[in-house]
């Protein structure tokens, strides 16, 4: 079970995105379930498109959760690997999938993913 740390790291994560890409304003939703299904597949699609972060294992079982995204990404990693990730990806990511976030933090309108880890 995610904890409130796990919860306060993962929205540290996609707040770090928005800044990295230079897309404002800065994310501020409510972290859930399904924003750390969304998230997931940003930065599964953002390594995708810039191919740096290939190493990272993809969730067991199904979506990204709340503390997969804590334990596998954490806060330190995901800044440290920033540097290698090209910011039109993540801008192209963050355009895509914005609207999807923002539902899925208020808890509405997605509904999982079509997006496969590969």
């Amino acid at each position: 079970m995610a904890s409130k740390q796990h919860e306060e790291e993962v929205k540290a994560m996609i707040d770090s995105l928005y800044k990295f890409a230079g897309v404002a304003p800065s994310w501020d939703g409510e972290v859930n379930e399904k924003v750390a299904e969304v998230f997931g597949i940003m930065i599964h699609e953002t390594a995708r498109c810039s191919n740096a972060i290939k190493w990272l294992p993809a969730p067991p079982g199904g979506p990204a959760s709340i503390l997969w995204l804590a334990m596998n990404f954490g806060k330190a990693l995901f800044k440290h690997f920033q540097s290698k990730v090209s910011i039109t990806c993540a801008k192209g990511v963050i355009y895509k999938w914005k609207h999807e976030l923002d539902m899925a933090s208020m808890g509405l309108a997605y509904q999982g993913s079509t997006t496969k880890w590969v």
